[in-house]
């Protein structure tokens, strides 16, 4: 029952971290000031981090040691305890020795443990983090800091040594972290995406479309020739007005 509860716990931290750090890479900047010009202390936090790139990694770092210490325990303590507790129910079946029966619950333990953390431990987490990316980020964000105040010293190192590297590499930290901007296609392309995702109305996804297709046009495009223009004469009276609206 120990050793279960054991391989539960990392499991569930080895997720808790996974999605901390694909929710602080995928959070809308946006949705997340709203929410801290509303008053919300764990938003304005958040914030703090999403404008600060040195801030950024020592927050993935975190994330980045928690998941590696989660995995490693699953590895070092889990794959034994879970061989141990299989080859107690494969001995009394076993007819090549006990040797080949601790190498077979070994594999299976191996194969049990990978499958719970990919699915639990990676694949599920990842896809609620980035589904749900601002609301993940503010509740798991209190956690991750008070996890990164306890091992700073380790943070601070990794993440040092880490922009060393892009440094060395050519690439500047403040340019990865910069704000993301999007060009006029990219825009349309969401636009498009949103319509048929349902969360924009037909008139309004068409209004929008339009509008960025009318900043390609010139003026010369948009008017009508003097020869197609209909005009109302001077002096024209009743009968040839209505005449001319009909």
């Amino acid at each position: 029952m120990a050793t279960v509860l054991i391989v539960a716990v990392l499991l569930v931290a080895n997720a808790l971290f996974v999605a901390a750090e694909f929710a602080i890479v995928g959070a809308p900047r946006v949705a997340v000031e709203r929410r801290a010009a509303a008053g919300d202390r764990v938003a304005r936090t958040v914030l703090r981090i999403l404008r600060d790139p040195r801030r950024q990694d020592r927050y993935i770092a975190t994330a980045q040691l928690g998941i590696t210490v989660a995995s490693l325990g699953l590895g070092m303590y889990g794959e034994h305890a879970l061989a141990d507790w299989l080859a107690r129910y494969l001995e009394p079946v076993n007819t090549a020795g006990w040797i080949a029966t601790h190498a077979l619950a070994s594999i299976l333990s191996i194969g049990i443990l990978t499958y719970l953390h990919i699915v639990v431990g990676e694949m599920v987490p990842k896809a609620l983090a980035l589904q749900h990316a601002a609301g993940t980020v503010l509740w798991v964000a209190p956690l991750m800091l008070g996890v990164q105040r306890s091992i700073l010293p380790l943070v601070i190192g990794l993440s040092a040594l880490g922009n060393r590297i892009l440094r060395l590499a050519g690439i500047q930290r403040q340019e990865v972290g910069a704000e993301r901007y999007h060009t006029s296609e990219e825009l349309q392309f969401i636009i498009e995406e949103s319509q048929e995702g349902g969360l924009l109305r037909g008139e309004a996804g068409q209004i929008l479309q339009e509008l960025f297709e009318f900043g390609d046009l010139t003026a010369g495009e948009v008017m009508v020739p003097r020869v197609h223009v209909v005009g109302v004469a001077v002096g024209a009276g009743p009968d040839e007005l209505r005449a001319l609206v009909r």
